[in-house]
């Protein structure tokens, strides 16, 4: 064992040679493609991000104008024509949320003005619970007032700017203008009227271009599976919606619409929306009942409806083709939210779901390209 220590050392040891050109240049020519993949993708992100007001209108209309389609679709099945159906749809569609404003308007303005009293309400009703923590504070009192008299340090008036909250700097960044709004109206009637032959784009045969027929396909499977993700989705958490009114008008839960709306309109915002309907559901239910059961119920029986929607439901009317990463989700939530505030919240999902599928087909384009062969004029 020495004898083999001993020979171990006395080997000569490589010293680190400086890197040639050559070498440089096939590290810079080898890292150069997903360099440009980066580049393009942060250029087309900050695009999109100061570039909001023109392009968002866009989405939210086309978005829109594939839900409310198999409306228009089903009304010319009876000879009316798509212009008169769309207008119909779009008319009926603005003329419920200003109705739906108009009587949850009351509601909500109760709540807002109940706001600095919500605080006082919750401490009174958790009071038995909070009292044992009063408790075990009062012995640490003691010793914080002797270690506040000991310090001789005068104190110095701050004074402290009051900066927006995350969530009103979101919700400012994603309301839009009076103009953008009939843009989005005017967009949407006009996808409306078109019939599905002229929403498609057909793509050029172009000689240069390789594998026409694969890219056609991914454009035409693209349509179609986020025309039905966007109808199912928009189904599924209406009825969610409908199922948590009546729900919350079972349970004696004050304005039952209310809930029913915000859990419609928030569950196409995954993980945050539902959260943020729990948690508002529980608070309520905390100011309204008395006993422990009442104040469980309702945040309970919605937290229900949701893991049922979310695990069973969704996915089998959906199914396994479009199971997304939970962790992709999340992220893509994040990154839209931070482009679009909590328009592109709503809209993360769809977004991610077209990156999927173009992943997907772009895979399969490569392996038909690595799997090609090579004939007697390529190789000349």
């Amino acid at each position: 064992m020495a004898s083999d220590a001993h020979e171990l050392e006395n080997l000569p040891t490589a010293e680190p040679q400086n890197l040639t050109q050559d070498e440089l240049m096939r590290i810079v020519q080898a890292t150069m493609p997903a360099a440009v993949v980066g580049l393009a993708v942060l250029a087309l992100l900050y695009t999109m991000y100061f570039a909001a007001d023109l392009i968002l209108p866009v989405f939210l209309a086309q978005f829109l104008s594939i839900v409310l389609r198999p409306m228009v679709r089903g009304m010319a099945k009876f000879g009316i024509p798509r212009t008169i159906g769309a207008l119909i749809v779009l008319i009926t569609l603005i003329g419920a949320i200003i109705s739906g404003l108009i009587n949850l308007s009351a509601p909500v303005e109760t709540w807002m003005h109940r706001l600095p009293s919500i605080q006082r309400d919750i401490e009174t009703k958790l009071w038995p619970v909070t009292e044992s923590i009063k408790q075990a504070k009062k012995a640490t009192a003691s010793i914080e007032k002797i270690a506040a008299d000991a310090t001789t340090a005068v104190k110095k008036s701050e004074v402290t700017i009051k900066e927006p909250t995350y969530l009103s700097r979101a919700f400012e960044s994603s309301l839009l203008t009076s103009v953008q709004l009939l843009i989005v109206v005017a967009l949407t009637f006009f996808f409306l009227t078109q019939s599905n032959g002229q929403t498609k784009l057909p793509l050029p045969k172009l000689p240069w271009l390789k594998h026409s027929e694969l890219i056609s396909d991914m454009f035409a499977s693209v349509q179609a599976t986020i025309t039905r993700f966007l109808q199912i989705s928009a189904g599924i958490y209406s009825m969610l919606g409908i199922i948590t009114a009546l729900t919350m008008y079972l349970l004696d839960m004050p304005n039952p619409a209310l809930w029913g709306i915000l859990a419609a309109v928030l569950g196409f915002i995954p993980y945050v929306g539902p959260m943020i309907v729990f948690f508002c559901i529980g608070i309520v239910s905390l100011l309204t009942f008395d006993t422990w059961w009442q104040n469980l119920a309702p945040p309970l029986a919605y937290g229900v409806l949701t893991i049922i929607e979310g695990n069973f439901i969704t996915p089998t009317i959906l199914g396994r083709q479009l199971k997304l990463n939970p962790i992709a989700v999340f992220l893509s939530m994040l990154l839209w939210t931070w482009v679009w505030g909590i328009a592109g919240a709503i809209l993360a999902v769809p977004i991610l779901v077209i990156i999927v599928i173009v992943a997907r087909h772009l895979a399969l384009i490569v392996r038909e390209t690595d799997e090609a062969p090579v004939t007697v004029e390529q190789a000349g």
